[in-house]
């Protein structure tokens, strides 16, 4: 059993799972108390940040296009006016997109198999 904290802030609450065959899982609770006051809007959080596959698509569009990311920003939230993504999450999904090509290759690997192809 590993037992890990959360990302950001220590919080105390634990869950114990284990996979039982041709069941499911069971879970235990282990502690069920937080150390911090939940949100009271979900803006700046990564869940309702992420982009749904209609934003996606327009992403790479228009990264393939050369539009500068805070212009897809704007693109964005003028389609969709409850979109809350933030510019982090949109940087980080363009990176994600531009390494895609390269698999689990690292930049220098990627660089010469690109080299001996061409």
């Amino acid at each position: 059993m590993t037992v890990t904290g959360t990302k950001k802030c220590d919080c105390p609450f634990k869950l114990w799972g284990k996979p039982i065959p041709n069941e499911g899982w069971v879970l235990k609770v282990i502690c069920g108390t937080h150390n911090y006051t939940l949100f009271e809007t979900l803006v700046d959080h990564p869940y309702v940040g992420r982009l749904k596959p209609d934003e996606h698509v327009l992403l790479v569009d228009m990264t393939k296009s050369q539009v500068r990311a805070t212009n897809i920003l704007l693109t964005l939230k003028e389609n969709n006016l409850d979109n809350v993504t933030i510019s982090r999450q949109l940087y980080n999904a363009k990176y994600t997109y531009k390494i895609s090509p390269r698999g689990s290759r690292t930049e220098m690997q990627h660089l010469m198999t690109l080299l001996e192809r061409d």
